[in-house]
């Protein structure tokens, strides 16, 4: 009798103290103790049970800022005959103000010997939202200037979301639509309008150093030619506060013909 009474003790003592201490965040810190009791799992926090850092991306949260970045790429297009080396060179300037951004860029095009020229320009503008702390989701609209010199080419219009969910303290998933209203003149094929999407998920290996994988699909505005299904794998670097690099590399899928991008980016965040 008196050794079942003080298992009942023990039992209750137990849940008691369990009871205390509850941890509904499941962060490691009491609740009773906890200063931020809604923490996301996986979130690295110190004693008061609070983030002590969470790894974004500087376009998720950066509120006033100026960047430059050059792109290098390297691509190989079998469809395309006499041009299945091409290069270019792109150059992209983007504004953050608050939960807005304002992106320009245009670039050059060359092929196996000196032929080239520029490729069109394009204004974005892009507005950003944070439903929670972990979501962000952006829409953009923008205006495709005709600088590219080639035969019927006119202003296109594009429509594009996109969004990033960080599910962890090192990890989110990436996905984003676009749908471009072409209005380049008719010669030879039939044009249409075209739409295309992307997803992908990425992970921070360090705080400056992050990984990602992305699947793309897009249509062409040639009704002849088949949507481009493509796999790509990037890798990104903060070298300073100041100074970032990206090294991507994108090949088709499914495809009859080598189709693949090479792409090196420097960029300089001016403040």
């Amino acid at each position: 009798m008196i050794k079942n009474i003080a298992i009942v003790i023990f039992l209750s003592t137990i849940i008691s103290f369990a009871s205390d201490e509850k941890d509904r965040d499941m962060d490691g810190v009491p609740d009773r103790l906890d200063k931020c009791p809604n923490t996301p799992f996986l979130h690295q926090v110190n004693a008061q049970g609070c983030t002590i850092q969470k790894l974004m991306l500087p376009s998720d949260i950066v509120t006033d800022s100026l960047v430059l970045s050059l792109k290098f790429g390297h691509i190989t297009n079998e469809d395309l005959l006499g041009k299945e080396i091409q290069r270019t060179n792109k150059i992209r300037m983007t504004y953050y103000k608050d939960d807005w951004s304002y992106i320009l860029r245009t670039g050059y095009i060359g092929y196996g010997d000196s032929r080239g020229g520029m490729l069109d320009t394009t204004f974005k503008i892009r507005k950003r939202f944070k439903p929670t702390k972990n979501l962000r989701f952006k829409i953009s609209a923008s205006i495709q200037l005709p600088t590219r010199d080639f035969l019927g080419n006119n202003i296109d219009i594009a429509f594009s979301s996109s969004l990033n969910y960080y599910f962890s303290y090192k990890a989110f998933a990436f996905a984003g639509v676009q749908y471009t209203f072409v209005r380049d003149k008719q010669i030879f094929t039939p044009l249409q309008n075209k739409g295309s999407y992307y997803l992908g998920a990425a992970y921070f290996l360090t705080k400056k150093l992050y990984t990602d994988i992305s699947f793309s699909y897009a249509e062409s505005k040639f009704t002849t030619k088949y949507a481009v299904k493509s796999l790509r794998g990037a890798i990104s670097y903060d070298v300073t506060n100041q100074w970032f690099t990206t090294l991507s590399y994108q090949e088709d899928l499914l495809d009859e013909d080598t189709h693949n991008i090479l792409n090196f980016t420097i960029g300089y965040r001016f403040w």
